[in-house]
């Protein structure tokens, strides 16, 4: 039975049809520190649902960036590392020295698992996760699209939105995937100095409506905070 489990943060297990997925896997117990780089760290609110071993054998894990708070010092040291892993590019260059299976995409590249007469597809889409000089600071995001089919028919198609704030790449997305069964949305509302770079509940809350009005687009929400 497909389903989505919420571990915390923007981490979730999702199961579809034969497939288990790992997203952004975020271990750190309540009150550590995750490391972000360039100097910006951020303290972990929440204690996760999970533990690496707990988890079920894994087919992929989907990162969709390289931040102390999206994959951690313990995914790092306790996951299995021959996993596929797809991420961002430079996610993928600098993951895979420290031996994971790694697929780096550009966006919308795809790549594809399979097992016997299903398929599940994870094409990467844009993202921004922050404007002007926070551009620069933070590391490339992408989004996810993930597509399961069987026989070749599509079961189900779920939007993974990383870490991203609102704009035209959203817009995009919907003209190029206007059917999707689900969303998993990051709505931290993230600030650094004053600086919003992740979407926030009513952002996500416009972006979700405007989105309902032009097109037959069913989307359910799921808050992830720190």
């Amino acid at each position: 039975m497909d389903s989505i489990t919420f571990i915390g943060t923007a981490t979730t297990l999702i199961r579809l049809g034969s497939f288990t997925l790992l997203t952004d896997p975020n271990f750190l117990h309540r009150g550590q520190r995750a490391y972000l780089g360039k100097g910006l760290w951020s303290r972990r609110l929440t204690e996760p649902a999970m533990q690496p071993a707990d988890l079920p054998q894994l087919d992929a894990i989907v990162l969709s960036h390289l931040h102390g708070d999206h994959f951690d010092r313990i995914a790092r040291r306790e996951l299995d590392r021959a996993v596929p892993l797809v991420t961002t590019e430079p996610a993928a260059d600098r993951l895979a020295k420290y031996g994971f299976a790694t697929r780096g995409l550009q966006v919308w590249e795809s790549h594809e698992l399979t097992q016997g007469t299903e398929t599940l597809t994870v094409e990467a889409l844009p993202g921004t996760h922050g404007r002007g000089i926070f551009g620069k600071l933070l590391p490339p995001v992408m989004g996810s699209l993930l597509v399961h089919r069987v026989d070749g028919e599509v079961r189900r198609r779920i939007y993974l939105t990383g870490d991203t704030l609102t704009g035209d790449h959203l817009d995009e997305i919907h003209d190029r995937h206007p059917h999707l069964d689900a969303a998993i949305v990051h709505l931290g509302g993230t600030k650094i100095l004053f600086a919003t770079v992740t979407m926030d509940a009513p952002k996500a809350s416009t972006s979700s409506a405007e989105s309902a009005r032009n097109s037959p687009y069913r989307c359910t929400t799921t808050t992830t905070a720190s």
